[in-house]
């Protein structure tokens, strides 16, 4: 075991990412060039209960609001799922009803529902994806424009990503830390001059050492179903 917490395993995911100033600085480095600055994200319910004994209910990984009002769902996949693609949009759909509610009524809207983002972390290999960061959104087909801009995927593959020291930013040292963080016993100099308030934070929650035994047990419970999934994809199973 490393010095600190893996990432990409239920426990280690949740307990770092479910503070908002460690999520704040995630979000505005996946969505540089896309969205303003964002200054602040409330954690919600994860969980939409289904509405008729015919339908899913759906329980996200972390879900969150920004200062603008607009949702972010973030889901770490570990293992390969045939379609991920449709239930990635499974996902962002039910959040479209969730923020539309029954009833309504379009010509009382006064403005648009907010915007509501997808962020897939992919740790597994996914042979249809072919680069770190894919960006979807609703096009015009012919023209190629955006044609409606209230929501937006990002699939972030890690099974592609190779840190370049030339291209140290931090974006990269995000992603980086969802690949490798749980394999580092010590951190570059050249991190920590570029980390910001939330990169910190999260190598200061991510030591081991500073888990309680509790916390050290969940922990080491969560790496052992991650380790026994990640040996049955290998297997086949």
């Amino acid at each position: 075991m490393g010095k600190y917490i893996d990432l990409r395993c239920d426990f280690g995911f949740k307990y770092c990412m479910s503070d908002p100033i460690v999520m704040r600085s995630f979000l505005n480095a996946i969505l540089e060039g896309d969205e303003d600055t964002i200054t602040s994200v409330n954690f919600e319910t994860v969980e939409i209960p289904r509405e008729s004994v015919e339908q899913r209910g759906v329980i996200f990984d972390l879900l969150c609001t920004t200062d603008k009002g607009d949702t972010i769902l973030i889901e770490m996949q570990n293992s390969h799922q045939k379609y991920f693609k449709t239930r990635a949009n499974f996902y962002v759909y039910n959040l479209l009803r969730k923020k539309i509610g029954r009833g309504v009524k379009w010509d009382k809207m006064e403005c648009d529902i907010s915007k509501i983002i997808g962020i897939f972390i992919l740790s597994d290999k996914f042979e249809e994806f072919h680069k770190v960061i894919t960006r979807t959104a609703e096009c015009d087909l012919d023209e190629g424009d955006l044609f409606w801009d209230r929501h937006r995927k990002y699939f972030v593959y890690l099974h592609d990503f190779v840190m370049d020291e030339n291209n140290i930013t931090t974006k990269n040292i995000w992603i980086n830390c969802f690949k490798n963080l749980g394999k580092m016993d010590k951190i570059h100099s050249s991190v920590m001059e570029r980390a910001d308030e939330g990169l910190k934070r999260l190598l200061e929650k991510a030591n081991i050492a500073a888990l309680t035994e509790e916390e050290r047990d969940y922990y080491e419970a969560s790496m052992k179903r991650l380790e026994d999934e990640i040996d049955m994809e290998e297997h086949g199973f």
